[in-house]
Protein backbone atom coordinates (compact mmCIF):
# COMPACT_ATOMS: atom_id res chain seq x y z
CA UNK A 1 0.00 0.00 0.00
CA UNK A 2 2.80 2.48 0.95
CA UNK A 3 4.64 1.78 -2.18
CA UNK A 4 1.63 2.90 -3.90
CA UNK A 5 0.33 5.73 -1.91
CA UNK A 6 4.65 6.83 -2.80
CA UNK A 7 4.36 6.17 -6.93
CA UNK A 8 0.61 8.10 -6.48
CA UNK A 9 2.61 11.04 -4.59
CA UNK A 10 5.26 11.51 -7.37
CA UNK A 11 3.08 10.99 -9.67
CA UNK A 12 1.44 14.30 -8.34
CA UNK A 13 4.73 15.83 -8.26
CA UNK A 14 5.71 15.36 -11.58
CA UNK A 15 2.31 16.72 -12.99
CA UNK A 16 2.61 19.75 -10.86
CA UNK A 17 5.90 20.01 -11.88
CA UNK A 18 5.15 20.19 -15.84
CA UNK A 19 1.84 22.20 -15.14
CA UNK A 20 3.88 24.65 -13.64
CA UNK A 21 7.04 24.73 -16.38
CA UNK A 22 3.99 25.11 -18.93
CA UNK A 23 2.34 27.82 -17.49
CA UNK A 24 6.07 29.72 -17.42
CA UNK A 25 6.67 28.95 -20.91
CA UNK A 26 3.33 30.01 -22.20
CA UNK A 27 3.96 33.20 -19.78
CA UNK A 28 7.16 33.59 -21.31
CA UNK A 29 6.39 33.28 -25.39
CA UNK A 30 3.64 35.71 -24.69
CA UNK A 31 5.74 38.74 -22.53
CA UNK A 32 7.34 41.22 -25.07
CA UNK A 33 8.12 43.13 -22.42
CA UNK A 34 12.27 43.79 -22.31
CA UNK A 35 13.04 44.12 -18.29
CA UNK A 36 15.60 46.83 -17.85
CA UNK A 37 18.12 47.93 -14.57
CA UNK A 38 19.44 50.95 -14.47
CA UNK A 39 22.06 52.29 -12.01
CA UNK A 40 23.20 55.40 -12.24
CA UNK A 41 27.19 56.69 -11.43
CA UNK A 42 28.08 57.26 -7.08
CA UNK A 43 29.09 60.80 -7.84
CA UNK A 44 28.66 63.03 -11.72
CA UNK A 45 30.52 62.09 -14.50
CA UNK A 46 33.02 63.77 -16.55
CA UNK A 47 32.36 65.09 -20.10
CA UNK A 48 33.66 61.95 -22.21
CA UNK A 49 37.21 63.48 -24.27
CA UNK A 50 38.54 62.10 -27.67
CA UNK A 51 39.70 60.30 -28.45
CA UNK A 52 37.09 57.68 -26.64
CA UNK A 53 38.40 54.10 -25.26
CA UNK A 54 35.78 51.32 -26.29
CA UNK A 55 35.75 47.84 -25.35
CA UNK A 56 33.14 45.11 -26.61
CA UNK A 57 33.15 41.78 -25.12
CA UNK A 58 30.69 38.89 -24.50
CA UNK A 59 31.04 37.36 -21.48
CA UNK A 60 29.37 33.96 -21.74
CA UNK A 61 27.27 34.64 -18.84
CA UNK A 62 30.66 33.81 -17.28
CA UNK A 63 30.39 30.21 -17.99
CA UNK A 64 31.54 29.60 -20.75
CA UNK A 65 35.59 29.49 -20.04
CA UNK A 66 38.23 26.93 -21.55
CA UNK A 67 36.65 23.76 -19.69
CA UNK A 68 32.97 24.17 -20.64
CA UNK A 69 31.65 23.17 -23.70
CA UNK A 70 27.76 23.44 -24.91
CA UNK A 71 24.67 21.16 -25.65
CA UNK A 72 23.61 23.72 -28.48
CA UNK A 73 27.02 24.19 -30.24
CA UNK A 74 27.38 19.72 -30.08
CA UNK A 75 28.56 19.82 -27.05
CA UNK A 76 27.69 17.71 -23.64
CA UNK A 77 27.13 20.32 -21.03
CA UNK A 78 23.89 22.52 -20.50
CA UNK A 79 25.73 24.38 -18.23
CA UNK A 80 29.23 24.99 -16.37
CA UNK A 81 30.96 22.39 -14.90
CA UNK A 82 30.26 23.83 -11.53
CA UNK A 83 29.95 26.93 -9.33
CA UNK A 84 33.55 27.34 -8.91
CA UNK A 85 34.17 26.89 -12.88
CA UNK A 86 31.69 30.42 -12.85
CA UNK A 87 33.44 31.86 -9.53
CA UNK A 88 36.63 31.41 -11.36
CA UNK A 89 35.91 32.89 -14.48
CA UNK A 90 34.29 36.30 -13.28
CA UNK A 91 37.12 36.16 -11.16
CA UNK A 92 39.43 36.37 -14.68
CA UNK A 93 36.93 39.04 -15.97
CA UNK A 94 36.91 41.50 -13.42
CA UNK A 95 40.58 41.25 -13.34
CA UNK A 96 40.28 42.74 -17.13
CA UNK A 97 38.04 44.99 -16.51
CA UNK A 98 39.86 46.37 -13.54
CA UNK A 99 42.83 46.77 -15.48
CA UNK A 100 41.63 47.97 -18.71
CA UNK A 101 39.18 50.35 -17.78
CA UNK A 102 37.57 51.92 -21.10
CA UNK A 103 35.35 54.81 -21.33
CA UNK A 104 32.61 52.54 -22.27
CA UNK A 105 32.06 48.81 -21.78
CA UNK A 106 29.73 47.06 -24.26
CA UNK A 107 28.93 43.90 -23.35
CA UNK A 108 26.84 40.90 -24.41
CA UNK A 109 25.52 37.59 -21.77
CA UNK A 110 25.73 39.55 -19.16
CA UNK A 111 23.76 37.71 -16.68
CA UNK A 112 21.67 37.96 -13.25
CA UNK A 113 21.71 35.02 -10.68
CA UNK A 114 20.21 31.87 -12.54
CA UNK A 115 20.53 28.33 -13.69
CA UNK A 116 22.83 28.66 -16.17
CA UNK A 117 25.22 30.46 -13.97
CA UNK A 118 24.50 27.79 -10.58
CA UNK A 119 23.19 31.17 -9.12
CA UNK A 120 26.12 33.07 -9.32
CA UNK A 121 25.61 37.07 -9.26
CA UNK A 122 27.56 37.89 -12.75
CA UNK A 123 25.83 41.13 -12.97
CA UNK A 124 26.70 42.45 -9.23
CA UNK A 125 30.13 40.95 -10.11
CA UNK A 126 30.91 42.98 -12.95
CA UNK A 127 29.51 45.90 -11.54
CA UNK A 128 31.66 45.31 -8.64
CA UNK A 129 34.91 45.39 -11.07
CA UNK A 130 33.67 48.76 -12.65
CA UNK A 131 33.39 51.21 -9.65
CA UNK A 132 32.13 54.61 -10.62
CA UNK A 133 30.07 53.68 -14.17
CA UNK A 134 26.78 54.12 -14.68
CA UNK A 135 25.25 51.34 -16.04
CA UNK A 136 22.10 50.21 -18.26
CA UNK A 137 21.14 46.25 -17.89
CA UNK A 138 18.46 44.42 -20.03
CA UNK A 139 17.65 41.48 -20.75
CA UNK A 140 16.90 39.62 -24.23
CA UNK A 141 16.41 36.30 -22.33
CA UNK A 142 14.37 36.06 -19.30
CA UNK A 143 12.64 33.35 -17.91
CA UNK A 144 8.75 34.17 -15.37
CA UNK A 145 7.59 32.19 -12.67
CA UNK A 146 10.77 29.78 -12.64
CA UNK A 147 11.89 29.58 -9.12
CA UNK A 148 15.55 31.94 -9.02
CA UNK A 149 17.96 28.68 -9.30
CA UNK A 150 16.06 27.90 -11.98
CA UNK A 151 15.64 31.45 -13.66
CA UNK A 152 17.25 32.93 -16.57
CA UNK A 153 17.85 36.95 -17.08
CA UNK A 154 20.72 37.21 -20.02
CA UNK A 155 21.23 40.23 -22.10
CA UNK A 156 23.09 43.69 -23.07
CA UNK A 157 24.92 45.85 -20.66
CA UNK A 158 26.22 49.54 -21.24
CA UNK A 159 28.81 51.00 -18.87
CA UNK A 160 30.23 54.01 -18.66
CA UNK A 161 32.22 56.38 -17.16
CA UNK A 162 31.86 59.05 -18.62
CA UNK A 163 28.60 61.60 -19.09
CA UNK A 164 26.03 60.43 -21.57
CA UNK A 165 22.29 60.38 -21.74
CA UNK A 166 20.14 57.12 -20.54
CA UNK A 167 20.32 54.15 -22.94
CA UNK A 168 17.11 53.74 -25.01
CA UNK A 169 16.26 50.53 -26.57
CA UNK A 170 15.62 49.84 -30.37
CA UNK A 171 13.96 46.25 -30.70
CA UNK A 172 14.93 44.14 -33.41
CA UNK A 173 13.70 41.45 -36.09
CA UNK A 174 13.15 37.92 -33.89
CA UNK A 175 13.34 34.78 -34.75
CA UNK A 176 9.93 32.99 -35.76
CA UNK A 177 10.34 30.16 -33.72
CA UNK A 178 11.32 30.23 -29.53
CA UNK A 179 15.06 28.33 -28.28
CA UNK A 180 14.46 25.18 -27.04
CA UNK A 181 10.63 25.56 -27.33
CA UNK A 182 10.13 27.79 -24.81
CA UNK A 183 12.26 30.73 -24.55
CA UNK A 184 11.77 33.76 -27.37
CA UNK A 185 15.05 35.93 -27.64
CA UNK A 186 13.55 39.88 -27.38
CA UNK A 187 16.87 40.86 -29.63
CA UNK A 188 17.45 44.82 -29.25
CA UNK A 189 19.94 47.44 -29.32
CA UNK A 190 21.10 49.59 -26.39
CA UNK A 191 21.45 53.10 -28.03
CA UNK A 192 23.70 55.08 -25.75
CA UNK A 193 24.67 59.08 -27.00
CA UNK A 194 26.50 61.23 -25.81
CA UNK A 195 28.98 64.27 -26.05
CA UNK A 196 32.73 63.87 -26.81
CA UNK A 197 34.88 66.95 -26.97
CA UNK A 198 31.96 68.67 -27.35
CA UNK A 199 30.74 67.22 -30.90
CA UNK A 200 27.24 64.82 -30.59
CA UNK A 201 28.40 60.62 -30.93
CA UNK A 202 25.79 57.19 -30.63
CA UNK A 203 27.04 54.29 -29.57
CA UNK A 204 25.09 51.27 -30.19
CA UNK A 205 25.58 47.70 -28.51
CA UNK A 206 24.69 44.84 -30.38
CA UNK A 207 24.05 41.12 -30.48
CA UNK A 208 22.72 39.57 -33.27
CA UNK A 209 21.04 36.30 -33.27
CA UNK A 210 22.91 33.09 -33.65
CA UNK A 211 21.44 29.67 -34.27
CA UNK A 212 18.62 31.06 -36.73
CA UNK A 213 18.79 28.59 -39.96
CA UNK A 214 20.24 30.08 -43.07
CA UNK A 215 21.38 33.30 -41.49
CA UNK A 216 17.77 34.90 -42.81
CA UNK A 217 17.23 36.61 -39.34
CA UNK A 218 20.97 37.82 -38.74
CA UNK A 219 20.58 39.28 -41.79
CA UNK A 220 17.88 41.37 -41.06
CA UNK A 221 18.99 42.48 -38.07
CA UNK A 222 21.97 44.11 -39.18
CA UNK A 223 20.06 45.87 -42.22
CA UNK A 224 17.58 47.15 -39.56
CA UNK A 225 20.79 48.07 -37.32
CA UNK A 226 22.86 49.50 -40.07
CA UNK A 227 19.76 51.84 -40.62
CA UNK A 228 19.57 53.25 -37.35
CA UNK A 229 22.89 53.79 -37.28
CA UNK A 230 22.71 55.48 -40.74
CA UNK A 231 19.72 57.83 -39.25
CA UNK A 232 22.44 58.97 -36.79
CA UNK A 233 24.68 60.01 -38.99
CA UNK A 234 22.71 62.26 -40.94
CA UNK A 235 22.22 64.10 -38.33
CA UNK A 236 25.94 65.05 -38.31
CA UNK A 237 27.04 62.45 -34.96
CA UNK A 238 29.65 60.19 -34.66
CA UNK A 239 28.84 56.31 -35.00
CA UNK A 240 30.04 53.89 -33.39
CA UNK A 241 28.32 50.36 -33.33
CA UNK A 242 29.75 47.40 -31.31
CA UNK A 243 29.12 43.94 -30.27
CA UNK A 244 28.64 40.45 -31.17
CA UNK A 245 27.62 40.14 -34.36
CA UNK A 246 27.70 35.95 -34.86
CA UNK A 247 28.58 36.63 -38.03
CA UNK A 248 32.55 36.68 -39.57
CA UNK A 249 33.59 40.07 -39.90
CA UNK A 250 36.80 38.92 -42.00
CA UNK A 251 38.26 35.76 -43.67
CA UNK A 252 40.45 34.19 -41.00
CA UNK A 253 42.33 31.02 -41.06
CA UNK A 254 43.39 30.02 -37.92
CA UNK A 255 44.54 26.67 -37.16
CA UNK A 256 41.28 24.22 -36.57
CA UNK A 257 40.99 20.32 -36.45
CA UNK A 258 37.14 21.21 -35.57
CA UNK A 259 34.69 18.64 -37.49
CA UNK A 260 33.22 21.04 -40.34
CA UNK A 261 29.75 20.21 -38.62
CA UNK A 262 30.37 22.46 -35.57
CA UNK A 263 30.89 25.27 -38.01
CA UNK A 264 26.94 25.47 -38.77
CA UNK A 265 26.22 28.79 -37.23
CA UNK A 266 29.25 30.28 -39.26
CA UNK A 267 28.28 33.13 -42.10
CA UNK A 268 29.51 35.87 -43.21
CA UNK A 269 28.67 39.47 -42.63
CA UNK A 270 26.69 40.97 -45.46
CA UNK A 271 29.81 43.76 -46.46
CA UNK A 272 27.41 44.95 -49.31
CA UNK A 273 25.49 46.37 -46.46
CA UNK A 274 27.48 48.54 -45.44
CA UNK A 275 27.33 52.42 -47.20
CA UNK A 276 30.18 54.20 -49.04
CA UNK A 277 32.65 54.90 -46.08
CA UNK A 278 31.99 52.91 -43.25
CA UNK A 279 34.17 50.48 -42.01
CA UNK A 280 34.70 47.00 -40.22
CA UNK A 281 36.85 47.51 -37.09
CA UNK A 282 38.71 44.71 -35.63
CA UNK A 283 42.34 43.24 -34.80
CA UNK A 284 43.22 40.57 -37.51
CA UNK A 285 45.72 39.16 -35.63
CA UNK A 286 43.13 37.82 -32.73
CA UNK A 287 40.17 35.39 -32.54
CA UNK A 288 37.31 37.03 -31.13
CA UNK A 289 35.14 33.24 -30.23
CA UNK A 290 35.76 29.46 -31.01
CA UNK A 291 33.22 26.94 -31.07
CA UNK A 292 32.41 24.99 -28.05
CA UNK A 293 31.26 21.32 -29.10
CA UNK A 294 34.46 20.51 -26.57
CA UNK A 295 36.24 22.35 -24.15
CA UNK A 296 38.68 24.58 -25.61
CA UNK A 297 42.33 23.71 -26.71
CA UNK A 298 44.34 25.96 -28.83
CA UNK A 299 44.97 24.73 -32.41
CA UNK A 300 41.78 21.98 -32.18
CA UNK A 301 38.52 24.42 -31.64
CA UNK A 302 37.68 26.39 -34.55
CA UNK A 303 38.05 29.99 -33.85
CA UNK A 304 37.17 33.28 -35.93
CA UNK A 305 36.29 37.02 -35.29
CA UNK A 306 32.91 37.45 -34.92
CA UNK A 307 33.34 40.67 -32.52
CA UNK A 308 34.39 43.99 -33.49
CA UNK A 309 33.34 47.54 -34.43
CA UNK A 310 31.75 49.26 -37.18
CA UNK A 311 31.73 52.96 -37.42
CA UNK A 312 30.58 56.01 -39.33
CA UNK A 313 32.78 57.86 -42.17
CA UNK A 314 33.55 61.01 -39.95
CA UNK A 315 35.19 58.38 -37.26
CA UNK A 316 38.41 58.37 -37.16
CA UNK A 317 40.16 54.67 -35.38
CA UNK A 318 43.21 55.65 -33.56
CA UNK A 319 43.90 52.33 -32.83
CA UNK A 320 42.53 48.71 -31.88
CA UNK A 321 43.16 45.35 -30.45
CA UNK A 322 42.17 42.17 -29.72
CA UNK A 323 43.16 40.96 -25.76
CA UNK A 324 43.91 37.27 -26.83
CA UNK A 325 43.05 35.19 -23.46
CA UNK A 326 43.61 32.15 -24.59
CA UNK A 327 39.93 30.98 -24.11
CA UNK A 328 40.76 30.55 -20.51
CA UNK A 329 37.56 32.50 -18.87
CA UNK A 330 35.02 33.37 -21.68
CA UNK A 331 34.35 31.88 -25.19
CA UNK A 332 34.91 35.11 -26.64
CA UNK A 333 37.68 37.54 -26.44
CA UNK A 334 37.52 41.72 -25.92
CA UNK A 335 38.12 43.90 -28.56
CA UNK A 336 39.37 47.44 -27.46
CA UNK A 337 39.75 50.45 -29.95
CA UNK A 338 40.00 54.47 -29.42
CA UNK A 339 38.28 56.65 -31.90
CA UNK A 340 37.91 60.54 -32.70
CA UNK A 341 35.78 61.97 -34.30
CA UNK A 342 37.10 63.62 -37.74
CA UNK A 343 36.35 63.46 -41.43
CA UNK A 344 34.92 60.90 -43.96
CA UNK A 345 38.54 60.97 -45.78
CA UNK A 346 40.09 59.59 -42.61
CA UNK A 347 42.15 56.16 -43.79
CA UNK A 348 43.55 54.52 -40.04
CA UNK A 349 45.94 51.00 -40.21
CA UNK A 350 44.38 48.51 -38.37
CA UNK A 351 41.33 48.17 -39.60
CA UNK A 352 39.39 45.93 -41.64
CA UNK A 353 37.28 47.90 -44.54
CA UNK A 354 35.67 47.40 -47.70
Amino acid sequence: MWLRRTFVYISLLVMLAALWLGIAAFVTLNDRAIPEQREDAAHALPAAQSPLRLMVWNIGYSGLGEASDFQADGGQMLRPPGREAVEKNLAGIQAVLREEVPDIVLMQELAAPGFLTHNVDVLSGVKDALPGYGMVFSSDIRTRLLPGPLSLRHGLGTFTKVAAEPAKLVRLTEEPGPIMGFLQRRYHVQVTELDVSGAPWVILNVHLSAFDEGAGTRMQQVREVLDLAQSHYQQGKGVVLGGDWNMRLAATDFPYESDESALFWVHDFPREALRPGWQIVIDPAIPTTRTNEQPYRRGINYTTIIDGFIVSPNVTVEDVRGLDLGFAITDHQPVVARFSLTGPEAAEPNTESD
